[in-house]
């Protein structure tokens, strides 16, 4: 059943997904951290603009992003991009969204006077959020980022629909050569879980490293 061309192709699927996710993570990171500041500052149009973007991906379908970037965009701009980098950008957006979220929440539950503290030194205010409020955002963002991750990986498999050829689409292919769903969606799912599972496993790693510090003090 699961001869080694088919182990090939799902690998060959199950490597276009891990690049996917990792480029849409890295992309909605810097977004949602951009989106975060700028929905926490004192500019206006900064403010809103982050506040619109924030609310559009997070009130519309996933599916529907990717659809509009990939038809409707180029038809709407003259610009063709290829498939997976509309999805590495679409799913990007729309994780950036979310991440915002987490990054301004996991900022806000830094103590204030951590802020004063650095201000009363003489740090600048960019010392005093790359050195002393993001690392301990870090910290409590984490978890929440983690989960992010894993959604995001399953999500990938939404770029199937617009001609993706990660591993969702990699194994409808197989099935429609071998006529054997069971055996490969088995596999398929298999697979989802295992990543899943390893990826739960290294931010639990993570967290419980920069928990170190805070346990040691609590002692």
């Amino acid at each position: 059943m699961l001869n080694p061309d088919v182990l090939l192709s799902l690998w060959r699927g199950t490597q276009i997904t891990l690049s996917l996710t990792f480029f849409a993570s890295i992309g909605g990171l810097l977004l949602g951290l951009l989106a975060a500041l700028a929905k926490s500052s004192r500019v206006r149009v900064a403010r809103a603009l982050a506040v619109v973007y924030i609310e559009l991906f997070r009130g519309t379908p996933l599916l529907v992003q990717l659809f509009f970037l990939y038809f409707a965009l180029p038809q709407l701009t003259g610009l063709t991009l290829p498939a997976f980098t509309t999805a590495a950008i679409g799913l990007s957006l729309f994780a950036g969204a979310y991440t915002a979220e987490i990054v301004r929440g996991s900022l806000n539950a830094v103590a204030g006077g951590q802020r004063e503290a650095a201000s009363a030194l003489g740090l600048k205010p960019g010392q005093v959020l790359f050195e002393v409020l993001l690392p301990q955002a870090t910290r409590i963002a984490l978890p929440a980022l983690g989960n992010q991750f894993i959604g995001l990986l399953k999500d990938s498999s939404l770029a199937s629909v617009i001609t993706v050829t990660e591993l969702l689409l990699s194994t409808r292919g197989l099935v429609s050569v071998t006529y054997q769903p069971v055996a490969l969606y088995a596999a398929t799912g298999l697979i989802y879980f295992l990543l899943s599972n390893l990826a739960s496993r290294v931010f639990a790693a993570l967290e419980y490293r920069l928990d170190r510090p805070y346990r040691s003090a609590a002692r």
